[in-house]
């Protein structure tokens, strides 16, 4: 793991226009990898908004560079509404594995909605595929769907949880096994901002440093 854990409070200037241009798009249900539904990549339909609001992430990480225009990188960026009264139960545990980071800007009232941080302790992790394209996708809450969940959580201890304060965006390394706990309590759909960033480079081509990295060599 070499990419940091960072929160930024207030992160977007006016997110009122954000969460109202997101309510403008047109969302679609889950194809089963995920719960709820999402917009196309947003560098597909409002691509002056993703190349906004990505620098304002890699900002978090890389400030001079950011504001000099010396970075470039590849992300995949999309809003995601999820109505918590059809998940009711905790999310599954899981990496994102075709990222080096992930990024999420909540934008909901509800403050207990956020995301879990976990470390492995058991092992083989069940394959719990099936079971979720099935709940996610035809919403059908079996009870193989409620036994993978629980047995997928045997093999996990949380460390950390962000809380979804509105308008706080939250980085953290792809790699780490992470989940949403509960997705709400209120009737609102819980709104997000997620962004996968695949790559990160120095558009001269100079090696870039990597946090984690220059930490151990003191």
């Amino acid at each position: 793991m070499i990419w940091p854990t960072i929160i930024i409070d207030n992160f977007f200037n006016n997110p009122k226009a954000v969460i109202k241009f997101a309510n403008n798009l047109e969302f679609k249900k889950s194809d089963g990898r995920y719960p709820g539904s999402r917009t196309k990549q947003l560098a597909e339909i409002e691509n002056n908004f993703f190349q906004t609001s990505t620098s304002k992430i890699i900002a978090s990480l890389y400030p001079n560079e950011a504001l000099t225009g010396s970075l470039q990188w590849l992300a995949r960026q999309f809003f995601q509404k999820i109505k918590p009264s059809d998940y009711l139960e905790p999310g599954y545990i899981h990496q994102d594995l075709d990222a080096e980071f992930t990024s999420i800007v909540y934008l909901s009232d509800e403050e207990d909605s956020g995301t879990a941080i976990f470390k492995k302790i058991k092992e083989p992790v069940p394959d719990h595929g099936k079971d979720k394209i099935d709940s996610y996708l035809n919403n059908k809450k079996s009870k193989n769907y409620f036994n993978s969940i629980k047995k997928n959580r045997e093999c996990f201890e949380q460390t950390l949880e962000f809380t979804s304060v509105k308008n706080r965006m939250v980085l953290f390394d792809s790699s780490h096994f992470h989940a949403v706990n509960n997705f709400g309590k209120k009737q609102k759909e819980r709104l997000t901002l997620i962004t996968f960033f695949s790559s990160i480079s120095k558009v001269d081509g100079t090696p870039l440093k990597f946090h984690a990295n220059e930490c151990g060599k003191l």
